[in-house]
């Protein structure tokens, strides 16, 4: 289905626009931000649930969900670095704060944020 949509109405190209990208069977936000970023090269912060958690666990936001998320950062950085912040966010979480066992002695942003953190942080869910 997806594919007869993109042959018929986009003359078989991926469409290069948030509201197209949305409207197509399967697409989301988030799929049409990685798409926007990392397809095209435009600005996008994509987030998902481990860039929320990231971003509630280092203060970056108090969102209580990802759109909200989302717009925190995008508020807190400069348009030009969110494609790379967006990789490098998720690529940090991974190696070196990750959703279990982060008690603040591992990962260098929650030791430089908390050095008084002794135990796992809760983080809401998206």
């Amino acid at each position: 289905k997806l594919s007869m949509i993109l042959y018929d109405e986009f003359n078989g190209n991926v469409p290069e626009n948030f509201e197209d990208l949305e409207r197509l069977p399967g697409v989301g936000h988030k799929t049409a931000s990685v798409v926007m970023s990392q397809g095209f090269g435009h600005p996008a912060f994509p987030v998902d649930t481990h860039i929320h958690r990231l971003a509630q666990r280092w203060g970056l936001t108090k969102g209580k969900n990802v759109i909200q998320t989302e717009n925190d950062l995008k508020g807190l950085f400069p348009s030009k670095k969110w494609n790379k912040l967006h990789l490098q966010i998720i690529f940090y979480g991974r190696s070196q704060c990750t959703a279990r066992g982060c008690d603040g002695t591992v990962c260098e942003i929650c030791k430089t944020c908390y050095p008084k953190r002794n135990k796992p942080c809760k983080t809401n869910k998206a």
